[in-house]
């Protein structure tokens, strides 16, 4: 198969479904959403798709606006940006092929491996057939993005504290708590949980546990003083 051809044919496709996955991977569903029946119930899966597993940025206009090293909440935050734009470009260049990607709203991804080994990357194509660089190459051996066991259970932990925790809320809400400065966050392991502690003193959630898109009446912007 001729891998960049096949690549070119995403060209246009609509983000559809941007989620964070263990540590610092990102996957940008692509296209059409249909539900698929997995061992931990429906998933919504597109077309295609495009995974980075770590070392990667987003930036627009010579700043960069979030990348692998920001925080869960930041790159929850961040991704969801990308919601509805469409491909522009997809390209795939170095001497270690490195991923660009740029989308409608003139944001590139691009990954960048800082670590030995191949680039982390992954493109499910329109065939389902999964993609990567392996020896500087394109390549479908062992191209499919993968879980360990360690990683399922990481997973398994953060959703079980989601369902027991829920997004508490006081009103009147001034806004969210991940735009509060005493908001203080819990990446947990592989920084996979939505949540933080209240650290404000005037707070009826001081010393309390609150998801990012918490909030109440004693809201305070970060940046302010």
């Amino acid at each position: 198969m001729e891998f960049k051809a096949e690549i070119q044919k995403l060209i246009g496709l609509e983000v559809s479904l941007p989620w964070k996955g263990y540590g610092s991977a990102i996957f940008l569903e692509l296209g059409t959403l249909s539900s698929v029946k997995t061992k931990r119930g429906l998933k919504e899966k597109g077309e295609a798709c495009i995974a980075i597993e770590w070392d990667w940025r987003v930036e627009r206009e010579g700043r960069i606006l979030f990348g692998s090293s920001n925080s869960n909440v930041e790159v929850t935050r961040g991704i969801q940006s990308l919601m509805h734009c469409r491909i522009e470009s997809i390209e795939i260049s170095g001497n270690v092929p490195e991923l660009e990607v740029v989308f409608s709203d003139k944001s590139c991804l691009r990954s960048m491996i800082m670590v030995t080994g191949d680039p982390m990357w992954s493109i499910r194509l329109l065939t389902g057939e999964w993609i990567s660089s392996v020896d500087g190459k394109l390549s479908d051996e062992n191209a499919t993005p993968y879980l360990t066991e360690e990683e399922k259970e990481a997973f398994l932990i953060a959703e079980a504290a989601a369902a027991r925790w829920g997004v508490p809320e006081r009103q009147p809400c001034g806004g969210s708590c991940s735009e509060c400065k005493y908001y203080a966050p819990i990446d947990g392991n592989g920084h996979l949980l939505d949540y933080g502690v209240c650290v404000s003193g005037d707070s009826t959630f001081d010393g309390c546990v609150v998801n990012f898109r918490s909030g109440c009446p004693k809201f305070f912007a970060k940046g302010f003083s």
